[in-house]
């Protein structure tokens, strides 16, 4: 597995536009879980506030 740390605009563009399955956004801080990464889905996430560097401290791009 690659894990690559992304910038929160990087994440959503890469998120919105997504079409593979091996590739994953992860977002630290999702549902307040500040321990582990939680995978976003675009259908779901759209709205989350990708900018709220507080909430959502840190994204990554997962190759599974």
């Amino acid at each position: 597995m690659i894990e690559i740390t992304l910038s929160s605009f990087l994440a959503k563009i890469i998120l919105r536009f997504n079409s593979f399955n091996h590739l994953k956004v992860m977002c630290l801080g999702y549902g307040e879980n500040f321990e582990q990464l939680t995978e976003l889905v675009w259908e779901d996430d759209k709205d989350l506030d990708f900018y709220n560097k507080e909430s959502y401290p840190k994204f990554q791009l997962w190759y599974v």
